[in-house]
């Protein structure tokens, strides 16, 4: 594996993220990425990217130069919450092209395939076996990886996990293999974005800042950055309901900051039973992930609330994590200008969301079996209070 590009002057001169080794950030900050690929000196590129968005928000146009000096090939096929099959498509067009270099640019399906695609065509094993016994995966990457993402949500240019789609069935790929060796955050990518998928990244970020501080396995370090996190998407969510769009460069920038050390933030935590109950309801309805978290965001805030010595599972006990409630509750309140519900409420609303899991029409019945898989699942047993499938079955009624 090529070793990553270091002292490169252009770059040093943007804003880097905390607790990340290579993660630049900064308006204009893509039109570097040349700069970076050759401080890499790669002559090999993969572009990992959607259809769409790669046109749309103006990488096409900012990675052309690219091609000038290298041989250059794309990867297209990227299609919203990647299936196995679309890996392993991907994972053969690795091992025959063999790059020096993986670029995944686009939203959090774009970033988490082109980190399964770079880690897994170094396996022996098949992306499916690899999927099923993550103990397969041992060897190392033999591509450099560079993360760009276009929208402001997902956070998955600064974590070490990807999100993988069997059937209806979730995989989180957990690897220090999936960790970009650069990113880099340019908000002017996000300009594009139609409001229901902005509305979508903002409640996904919004509702990682939030289960970063309060998660079981969060450290001092990400729960600084995790509160850093909501104080910054507070106060551009609130700018976002007093404009009702997303027309602004500076909250545009807020935006995608307040994404990024949400994204560090859960790098560290993981994230919790918000996460956890989501998957589902995009799988088998198609709901948009961040939009699918956040339903369960508002009821998870008031049960969390209510931990008891009883039934506390986080190791500095009840009392810290209701403070923790309570200091998201102040800092939302004071930076948006309402509450964590209302807040949520009206995102929803502005993206034209359903804005009750009441209103999906699900049986309690039918969703019984996939509610109790997912609150026996690790990002569940994350949940700083332990929840019960009869507690999510209520809200689905609601």
């Amino acid at each position: 594996m090529i070793a990553p590009p270091t002292g490169v002057p252009e770059v040093a001169t943007l804003d880097r993220l905390p607790g990340h080794p290579a993660a630049y950030f900064g308006a204009g900050a893509a039109g570097r990425i040349a700069d970076i690929v050759d401080a890499w000196h790669a002559e090999r590129v993969l572009l990992v990217h959607g259809p769409r968005s790669f046109r749309a928000s103006g990488a096409e146009r900012i990675v052309e130069p690219l091609a000038a000096h290298r041989i250059l090939r794309h990867f297209d096929g990227v299609r919203a919450n990647p299936t196995i099959g679309q890996v392993a498509a991907g994972v053969a067009v690795v091992a025959r092209f063999r790059p020096d270099v993986v670029i995944g640019i686009g939203g959090g399906s774009a970033l988490d395939t082109a980190k399964a695609m770079a880690l897994l065509a170094a396996q022996s094993a098949e992306p499916q076996r690899c999927l099923s016994v993550p103990a397969l995966i041992g060897a190392p990457r033999t591509c450099g990886l560079l993360l760009v993402p276009t929208t402001a949500g997902a956070g998955s240019e600064v974590t070490r996990f990807a999100t993988v789609y069997r059937g209806f069935e979730k995989y989180s790929i957990d690897h220090p293999g999936m960790r970009a060796d650069v990113a880099v955050i340019d908000p002017e990518l996000t300009a594009s974005l139609a409001v229901p998928v902005a509305v979508a990244g903002a409640l996904d970020a919004f509702s990682q800042a939030i289960e970063s501080w309060w998660a079981v396995r969060a450290t001092a370090f990400s729960r600084v950055v995790a509160a850093d996190a909501v104080q910054v998407l507070g106060r551009a969510l609130g700018e976002v309901l007093q404009r009702g769009d997303f027309d602004s460069q500076g909250l545009r920038s807020r935006l995608a900051w307040g994404a990024a050390l949400a994204g560090v933030a859960i790098d560290i935590s993981r994230t919790t039973a918000a996460h956890a109950l989501s998957y589902a309801l995009t799988a088998r309805l198609g709901i948009p992930h961040g939009v699918a978290v956040a339903l369960h965001l508002p009821w998870l805030l008031e049960h969390n609330a209510r931990i008891t010595s009883g039934d506390c599972a986080h190791p500095l006990g009840p009392g810290f994590v209701r403070d923790v409630v309570a200091a998201v509750r102040d800092t939302t309140q004071r930076r948006a200008g309402v509450t964590v519900p209302d807040l949520v409420d009206r995102l929803l609303a502005l993206g034209r969301y359903p804005q009750r899991l009441g209103r999906l029409g699900l049986s309690p019945d039918e969703w019984a079996p996939v509610v109790r898989a997912a609150v026996s699942s690790a990002r569940a047993g994350n949940n700083p209070r332990p929840i019960r499938v009869e507690d999510v079955l209520a809200q689905l009624m609601s």
